[in-house]
């Protein structure tokens, strides 16, 4: 991956976790009744262990850098981000990245906050 046109975003927190179902299914809350496939993010959130990065910086530049939602349509629009390179599908795309700038704070303090305790 080529992150030189991403520089201005950092991570300045990592953490590993095993979620749970309840766990997961508090974290994607806002998605259910949204998305159709709202329960297959759950099962595949809690099926092994999960990274999350806390990044700091411009929101949109890490949201290019993730790329669309849909690997496949990633990898015909934006073929160099995380998601059409290393995502399989819409549940397995890899990399969970908030649409939504304001929402930026409620993830992060969902990971680094409240579940860290």
């Amino acid at each position: 991956l080529n992150l030189s046109p991403y520089s201005a975003v950092a991570a300045s927190a990592l953490e590993m976790y095993n979620l749970d179902k309840a766990n997961a299914e508090e974290f994607l809350e806002i998605y259910k009744g949204v998305v159709t496939e709202y329960s297959q993010m759950v099962t595949e959130l809690c099926s092994g262990p999960c990274l999350a990065v806390e990044v700091v910086g411009e929101h949109q530049s890490f949201r290019e850098f993730v790329g669309p939602a849909d690997p496949e349509i990633a990898r015909h629009l934006r073929p160099n981000t995380i998601r059409a390179l290393f995502g399989k599908d819409k549940i397995f795309n890899s990399v969970h990245c908030t649409d939504l700038p304001e929402d930026v704070g409620l993830e992060t303090e969902y990971f680094f906050r409240i579940l860290s305790q």
